[in-house]
């Protein structure tokens, strides 16, 4: 009884895997012309943080995949202890991705002065918090897979959006004909997601229904909404007090 329970955990059928080389593949390919063609070829004259910050975040990428796997291969004492790992390596890839953000944005002030500024950072902390309040649901419903699963499905995806943005020159339009092939393409793991969960189960699970809202919506509110929190507009960063600072600290790098 026992062993054929067993075998029947470590033969389930899980569309995990599938997804995981699908959002990595989207990564590769959002980053091809500016990253990973020149890697590939030898031609790459990316610096050091630019490369351990692909290496950090392509890195998530391959965590997923592992424990998407261990998960379906019934190996679930591994995927627990694992699992703590990850959820460290989550905020560790939260805070290298803003401090890449802040010495981005410190690049752009040592080259444009403060007044060339615009915007720059408000994007990734929203794309961050976003990313930590899906981890942090992870976490709280780790002992619940059918949460869990959909919670790290989210969090990754919301990572994507970069890299997705690249390909269509920029994620800021709001026309019909850029809004709808890009989200088509940036939420896919989520759609093909909510089909499985149809084709299975003929529902689909409010955490999918719930999170694309929710992407979508701090997509294109939430840095507006960031800004007006902080009392700032993104058009009005170089305009905040620490403006004289700024180019007191950058003045002589230009």
């Amino acid at each position: 009884m026992n062993a054929s329970l067993s075998s029947a955990q470590r033969k389930r059928t899980s569309i995990a895997i599938p997804l995981g080389f699908l959002m990595a593949a989207i990564a590769i390919g959002g980053f091809w012309r500016t990253y990973f063609g020149p890697l590939f070829t030898g031609q790459s004259r990316a610096e050091w943080m630019v490369h351990l910050h692909a290496a950090i975040f392509m890195g998530w990428m391959g965590l997923v995949l592992l424990q998407s796997y261990l998960a379906v291969a019934g190996r679930t004492a591994l995927h627990v202890k694992v699992g703590k790992w990850g959820m460290a390596y989550g905020v560790a890839l939260v805070v290298a991705g803003l401090s890449f953000s802040l010495m981005k944005l410190s690049r752009q002030v040592a080259e444009l002065g403060v007044d060339g500024v615009r915007g720059g950072f408000l994007a990734p902390f929203v794309d961050s918090l976003t990313f930590s309040i899906f981890l942090g649901a992870a976490w709280f419903t780790r002992k619940r897979p059918a949460l869990h699963r959909r919670f790290i499905l989210l969090a990754t995806t919301t990572l994507l959006i970069v890299a997705v943005g690249r390909l269509f020159g920029g994620t800021r339009s709001v026309a019909t004909g850029d809004v709808i092939p890009y989200l088509l393409l940036w939420l896919s793991p989520l759609w093909i997601a909510m089909a499985y969960d149809w084709v299975r189960h003929r529902t689909v699970h409010p955490v999918y229904v719930v999170g694309a809202l929710l992407l979508i919506a701090l997509r294109y509110g939430g840095e507006p909404l960031a800004g007006r929190a902080f009392g700032v507009r993104t058009r009005d960063l170089p305009s905040l007090p620490g403006r004289r600072l700024l180019r007191t600290r950058y003045e002589n790098l230009t």
